[in-house]
């Protein structure tokens, strides 16, 4: 299956409401399929203040959409029989060991090992520490030496877990610890193994962890948005690796959220990925990455009805590091195997079981995903025809 690039004209039109609606300032649309980009398109302006327009040269923050990254050099590790998906953490970060859970407001021991296994699929009873009251906290934001990526996943250790590891699905900061092991058994930091394992194979050229991107292509890097009802202004951008929190640490390199590129190569990725791996990944690896992995109790913690639809609707279950659509959804549509991800900004795109892939990228706080990703999806589904 492919798309059509004559009948985009409803996809287009909805890219432009939703700049004028006061969702986003600017945007990048771009489709594909196995062989590569099929149609971009590029809308609005990326800077509110300098009207500077999107192009395809305009760098995203990717937050979010950073994890899948994370999880596809983690199992280049598991590929080569050097890490162990089902392994305690405290394996490879000796921290992890002993770990603490709060139980109705007390702190005790956990029961249960953390596993890898459990980083991937968030059910570590890790969190992104909004939950945590200011007295828990106030140690662990107060350290202002540079932590480095390991040395904040061993903090996060000294913090009790939410829930025992395995009894529910929690957004958080599972694929920040993930990548301090990566960086733990390969020895280099992870915005090296990016550059070696993923950027270079697939010339990925404008890609870097946010702060290591060139002096030179900074001014490349859309702003993060508002709209103050009569206009959009720029604003700070979202702390990263923690973004409830004033943790903002440069020496971290966040396998969760840290990933700064253009919307033409995170399609290279995409493009990559949507033809079941070779390059990065074996297609065996791809399938289990995006196959299911949630028990029916995790489940219902991530089909959240509070959550947003677009993501964490009940068609949806999580897989290693991303969504996957396994039933029919008559409100939403999609297809059985879709599998994709979302970022803090407005990043979002999936993957089809035939190949084709869907990409859009806007910067905006709030993201606001369920206000037209439903529709934009729908379109996209709409217009597509076999060929």
């Amino acid at each position: 299956m492919t798309v059509n690039i004559r009948d985009t004209g409803g996809l287009l039109r909805m890219q432009d409401n939703i700049i004028k609606s006061g969702i986003a300032a600017g945007s990048a649309l771009l489709l594909g399929c196995k062989n590569g980009v099929t149609f971009e398109h590029y809308a609005g302006e990326s800077d509110a203040e300098k009207h500077t327009p999107v192009t395809e040269n305009t760098i995203f923050h990717m937050y979010s959409m950073t994890k899948v990254m994370t999880v596809v050099c983690a199992l280049m590790l598991w590929e080569n029989g050097l890490l162990d998906l089902d392994a305690p953490v405290g394996e490879y970060i000796p921290e992890y060991s002993e770990l603490s859970v709060y139980d109705n407001g007390n702190v005790r021991a956990a029961e249960k090992s953390m596993t890898v296994r459990d980083l991937f699929t968030m059910t570590s009873g890790l969190s992104y520490l909004a939950e945590y009251d200011a007295e828990a906290l106030n140690g662990f934001i107060k350290q202002r030496k540079p932590r480095g990526t390991v040395g904040f996943a061993k903090d996060l250790a000294s913090l009790p877990l939410l829930f025992e590891p395995k009894e529910q699905f929690k957004y958080g900061l599972s694929h920040d610890v993930l990548g301090a092991i990566t960086e733990i058994i390969t020895g280099k930091t992870l915005d090296l193994l990016f550059e070696e394992k993923i950027f270079k194979p697939l010339d990925m050229t404008d890609s870097y962890f946010y702060q290591k991107i060139p002096c030179e292509k900074a001014e490349r890097l859309a702003k993060n948005t508002a709209f103050d009802g009569e206009k959009y202004i720029n604003i700070p951008l979202l702390y990263r690796p923690v973004p409830a929190l004033d943790i903002d640490d440069p020496s971290i390199f966040s396998g969760g959220s840290g990933l700064v590129c253009t919307a033409r190569d995170y399609a290279a990725f995409l493009t990559e990925m949507s033809d079941n791996g070779g390059r990065l990944l074996k297609p065996d690896t791809v399938k289990m990455m995006t196959s299911p992995q949630l028990s029916a109790k995790q489940r219902k913690y991530f089909n959240n009805k509070d959550f947003d639809k677009s993501t964490f609707a009940s068609e949806h279950t999580f897989a290693l590091g991303v969504r996957v659509q396994d039933r029919i959804s008559k409100k939403r549509g999609g297809v059985t195997g879709e599998w994709g991800w979302s970022g803090a900004l407005g990043t979002w795109f999936f993957v089809t079981p035939q190949g084709d892939w869907f990409l859009y990228l806007h910067q905006h706080a709030p993201a606001k995903h369920g206000e037209y990703i439903t529709d934009l999806r729908k379109a996209y589904y709409d217009r597509r025809t076999i060929q």
